[in-house]
């Protein structure tokens, strides 16, 4: 049970190792080997995050029992726990929902063992990057986490080799940046534990070099969070990853760059540097853009990946608006969006990989009365949709009140009218969606699952079951924020990024 915190990882690089081998026996087997690894991790994640709150005391953990700041440390509190969970989760789900995709073929058995150990590869890079202490740890798995995002971008749609290869592009400069911004760090301190970073800092005089590491994390967690306006990649990428994929893509590996930055602004430069308010300043400029702008362009189009793809840039805007705040409601609310976000976006791309399964959907135009054969993802879409513009009780209202209450506290009324922009805007797109979906007219569409033969289910259960978990987290998230709030994060935002 001590070593938890590394078995989390361990399990699905288990899944990722043996996948292949297996499929070269068994096809199906391998493909369960992964699924099997990916909840067994999401069920340590679990008993990890319950210690955790149980005893309020975050778990340190040494990896080979090097002591830091020599030897590469795992810490786990109860900001980053959730996280850990909310990955493991996703992960786990996605795995399930993909198999349909990836059904075992004896000729190209290979091609679908292939897909699970990237997503096996997703997974860990973005575990790791939730866990580590250390700030070149983070880099190895930031690494990680972008080279399975290539590979899950490029096997997917007729452009995904073109959006993989401009995600190459982009994500090999923000690599480059966060990676210049720890040397910096390093050269000033002569150490790469976060916990002594944090520590060493305060007593340097030069300032410069700690403003120029700033600004290259700036740049760095900016572009592989898609912060406007480093965000060029992420349209293509989300529009076309492989479609069992793009949920997890969307969903969480633009998150997860987001609690990094919370993490070295708030942790290691802390809030009190002088540099601080000018660089929130700047964080708070890039949000608003990115909040309006993604919005606008959501507006532009008709194909529904786009319309996410683009949403999900003023989505990103929130947590960065969260972070600029820097006080504790607005990190509750960056905080309650990542999770929220993640469970709202993942589960719209769900439903647009269900679309595509059974219909070959990618337009609007093509939902009209959609929901007449397809009512459990016509319901979720609704669900998840009326959530993304911040309707109570659904888990985006929420998450939006305590960014708002972080702006009034702090006097910026700005971002509140921002907030409610954006919102409105939200809805415009979305109910747009909701028109074709319910008063469209009907097309006649190529049913490539026919409900009829496969027990008058709309599309594999498989696909369901994951659908309909992402549409119901929204709600629990949203009646449950209180809970949530008062005994995890009131005390974890303030000793972890506020202490």
């Amino acid at each position: 049970m001590n070593h938890i915190p590394v078995l989390i990882i361990l399990f699905p690089l288990c899944g990722a190792v043996l996948c292949p081998l297996i499929s070269f026996l068994n096809p199906a087997w391998g493909k369960r080997a992964v699924v099997g690894t990916l909840f067994a991790s999401f069920a340590l994640s679990v008993i990890q995050l319950a210690g955790i709150v149980q005893t309020g005391e975050p778990v340190h953990y040494w990896m080979g029992g090097w002591a830091p700041p020599y030897g590469i440390e795992f810490v786990i509190d109860g900001v980053n726990g959730i996280i850990i969970v909310l990955v493991a989760f996703i992960g786990a789900f996605t795995s399930l929902f993909s198999s349909p995709f990836e059904e075992a073929n004896p000729n190209h058995r290979f091609k679908s063992a292939g897909y699970y150990s990237i997503l096996c590869f997703l997974v860990i890079g973005l575990l790791g990057l939730s866990s580590t202490g250390d700030a070149f740890n983070l880099y190895v798995f930031m690494e990680i986490v972008a080279l399975s995002g290539y590979g899950l971008i490029a096997i997917g749609e007729e452009k995904g080799p073109i959006a993989a290869f401009r995600y190459l592009l982009t994500g090999t400069i923000g690599a480059c940046m966060y990676l210049m911004g720890v040397g910096f760090l390093y050269s000033a301190t002569g150490t790469l534990n976060m916990a002594d970073l944090a520590i060493k800092l305060k007593e340097i005089d030069n300032t410069h070099i700690i403003i120029l590491a700033m600004a290259c994390m700036i740049v760095g967690f900016g572009i592989k969070m898609a912060l406007f306006p480093l965000h060029g990649w992420q349209p293509p990428a989300h529009s076309y990853a492989h479609p069992a994929a793009d949920p997890m893509i969307a969903g969480v590996m633009i998150k997860i760059p987001a609690y990094g930055m919370m993490r070295f602004f708030f942790c290691i430069f802390e809030e009190t540097h002088p540099a601080a308010e000018v660089v929130f300043n700047i964080i708070g400029v890039m949000a608003v853009c990115g909040i309006l702008f993604g919005s606008l362009k959501a507006l532009r189009y008709d194909k529904y990946n786009k319309i996410l793809a683009y949403s999900s840039i003023g989505q990103v805007g929130y947590i960065a608006l969260g972070i600029s705040l820097g006080n504790f409601y607005g990190l509750v609310g960056a905080v309650l969006h990542i999770l929220s976000h993640a469970f709202m976006k993942t589960g719209l791309f769900y439903t647009s990989a269900a679309l595509k399964y059974k219909f070959g959907i990618h337009y609007t135009d093509e939902l009209g009365q959609i929901y007449r054969k397809m009512p459990v993802t016509g319901t979720a879409m609704v669900a998840l949709s009326l959530s993304m513009i911040g309707l109570p009780p659904f888990a985006g209202f929420f998450s939006k009140w305590y960014l708002a209450l972080g702006a009034i506290q702090n006097g910026q009324y700005f971002y509140v009218a921002v907030l409610i922009v954006s919102s409105l805007l939200s809805a415009i797109y979305f109910f747009r969606i909701f028109e074709r979906l319910f008063m469209g007219e009907e097309k006649q569409l190529e049913d490539h699952y026919p409900a009829a033969e496969h027990g008058r289910k709309e599309v594999p259960l498989r696909m369901i079951i994951p659908v309909v978990i992402a549409a119901v987290m929204v709600v629990l998230l949203g009646l449950g924020n209180t809970f949530i709030v008062n005994n995890v994060l009131e005390i974890t935002v303030m000793e972890v990024f506020l202490g």
